[in-house]
């Protein structure tokens, strides 16, 4: 991943490495779900979510005791229809409102993505307990204990799942704590590994964060994303990449994807712009054709940002010298100081439903180190406000 523009503790993989840094901020330990496999065998699952079409039509016998666990139907699953639970549990004043777990759900309803029963969309089930009211009480969600700093964050975040969040549920809810900060900075949230089953979303006083709906919303989506296979960069973990539509992207976690109509888009990448090559970007074509309907940001060589006047399809002047014309010219157009190809990614059609111990598969997926999974902090938000 590219040097990051401002201080904060830098994240490794798991405790056991110990690897020291120049803040001296202890390393976070994956949340020990998260590196555990499903224990059901891999069985029929027509809608490819990951919940096998037996539990999703009969429940989930965690133990094989014959008495189901988890009751999928009741809680809205259907086998034709990819579904995604998430149990919430949060800290005092930081779950965030009705309002905006509407949107959440708004994002994945709306998803370009095709089912076996003739929809598209994909139904996210969020348990925040009773303190959502009955739309959003699946029977799990809970208060826990104020911690201004969850540090070592996996350490910490492993005791509250594991006091807090039903080990029958592991094999088909994700895990996400509502928390304030982490390890001794200012990260807006983390998911540990890439794929995974647990998240944090960390915008909390601690840090002034002062957090809205939206950055609320950016950063549920931004860390979920992550769980379910999905990286800064697409492909990769390069970020800020222009033609990289999508709150993935740190440009647009907290502030939406920007629409040509004036609107802002809060969800994955749905399509897949051309390829950028920084060596010499063409600012006659833009993002290319779909681009349209879309504006972006990028970075000028004196480092200060400038978005797009119009659609993105149209000529973009990427090394900012007045003209549009530039063909062979180089530009470090997401400023990471290397001239590098951005990739850009239909994040939809790229989504992985099975990430640690989620899903009735024996398969391991393989993991991103939790080095590379450094998040955007407060002082890089402030500092892209005043660009």
């Amino acid at each position: 991943m590219r040097p990051r523009p401002a201080l904060f503790a830098v994240l490794t993989s798991l405790a056991a490495t110990a690897l020291a840094v120049s803040n001296a901020v202890a390393a976070p330990t994956p949340p020990a779900d998260s590196v555990s496999p499903a224990v059901a065998p891999a069985a029929t699952d027509t809608d490819g979510d990951s919940l096998p079409d037996t539990w999703e039509t009969n429940g989930y016998d965690a133990n094989g005791d014959g008495v189901v666990d988890v009751n999928l139907p009741a809680l809205g699953a259907n086998p034709k229809k990819k579904d995604l639970f998430v149990e919430m549990d949060y800290m005092s004043g930081r779950l965030a409102t009705t309002a905006a777990l509407d949107r959440i759900v708004q994002v994945f309803a709306s998803a370009p993505v095709s089912n076996p029963d003739g929809t598209t969309g994909v139904a996210i089930h969020l348990d925040a307990g009773s303190a959502r009211g009955t739309k959003y009480d699946l029977g799990g969600g809970n208060e826990v204990t104020y911690d201004a700093d969850l540090n070592p964050s996996g350490t910490q975040t492993t005791a509250i799942k594991t006091a807090s969040f039903a080990s029958a549920r592991k094999a088909v809810f994700h895990y996400m704590l509502w928390g304030d900060s982490y390890d001794g900075g200012c990260s807006s949230g983390q998911a540990f590994n890439i794929p995974n089953d647990t998240f944090i979303v960390t915008v909390g006083p601690k840090c002034n964060w002062n957090a809205t709906d939206d950055i609320n919303v950016g950063t549920f989506v931004h860390e979920l994303g992550h769980n379910i296979g999905l990286k800064h960069g697409g492909a990769d973990h390069l970020n800020y990449k222009p033609n990289y539509l999508s709150v993935m992207n740190y440009w647009f976690q907290l502030g939406g994807v920007l629409k040509a109509d004036g609107t802002k888009y809060w969800g994955y990448s749905s399509v897949q712009p051309t390829s950028i090559n920084e060596a010499r970007p063409d600012e006659r074509v833009g993002l290319g054709s779909l681009g349209a309907g879309y504006l972006t940001k990028w970075k000028c060589p004196n480092g200060t940002t400038r978005t797009t006047a119009g659609a993105a399809n149209q000529p973009i002047d990427w090394n900012c010298d007045g003209d549009t014309t530039d063909s062979t010219t180089a530009a470090d157009i997401n400023g990471d100081k290397t001239t590098s190809t951005l990739i850009a990614q239909n994040n939809w059609a790229n989504l992985v439903f099975g990430g640690g111990a989620v899903g009735g598969g024996s398969e391991l997926q393989s993991k991103t180190p939790a080095s590379e999974l450094q998040e955007l902090t407060h002082e890089e938000w402030t500092e892209m406000q005043h660009r």
